[in-house]
């Protein structure tokens, strides 16, 4: 019988996922964006394949850099594993208003401001999942705040404070429309 544990092991003892995978990873992601990029192109696209053996060659050469850096593939997997926990989230999220909202929860993102929302908060939970890795956090904490956590109460208060401000404003010209059609 097969042990699967035992062929991740050795995969993890060969360097499978320290080297190769960064490599191909940093490697197709280059490759991609010179590419598309087109700045090696020639603008008369006489030589297609000249222009993807530099494209080809500049990335693999990134790729060696960073897995020569540990660090730097110590940020990536860091990096990966963490989008892929906040992918899980977003998938729980997704399947629990499926199931409390039936099929009428794919209106909600019909609404322009809530799927602005949306995208602004995975972009913003993206930043800090990747500021943390790199230890932004640590260091602006300790270099603005100290050890104290206390400020994280204060910033969530605030946050909690603006959401239903923001919820409950109601709309302003709406109030001055009412107004002055009571004087007449």
């Amino acid at each position: 019988m097969v042990d699967f544990s035992k062929i991740i092991e050795h995969l993890v003892d060969i360097g499978f996922y320290r080297v190769f995978l960064p490599f191909i990873l940093i490697y197709v992601i280059v490759f991609a964006i010179l590419e598309k990029s087109g700045i090696f192109k020639k603008s008369d696209n006489s030589d297609i394949k000249q222009t993807k053996n530099i494209n080809a060659t500049i990335a693999f050469v990134f790729a060696l850099f960073v897995v020569a850096s540990i660090q730097t593939v110590v940020y990536i997997q860091s990096l990966i594993i963490n989008i892929i926990i906040f992918i899980v989230f977003i998938l729980c999220v997704l399947i629990l208003l499926g199931f409390v909202l039936g099929d009428t929860y794919t209106e909600l993102f019909k609404n322009k401001y809530l799927k602005w929302g949306f995208v602004i908060t995975i972009l913003v939970v993206t930043s800090v999942i990747l500021l943390n890795i790199l230890g932004f956090w640590d260091w602006f904490l300790e270099i603005n705040f100290g050890n104290s956590e206390d400020w994280i109460t204060g910033l969530v208060i605030i946050g909690i404070i603006g959401i239903l401000y923001w919820i409950t404003k109601g709309d302003d010209k709406n109030i001055t429309d009412d107004k002055d059609k009571d004087k007449d």
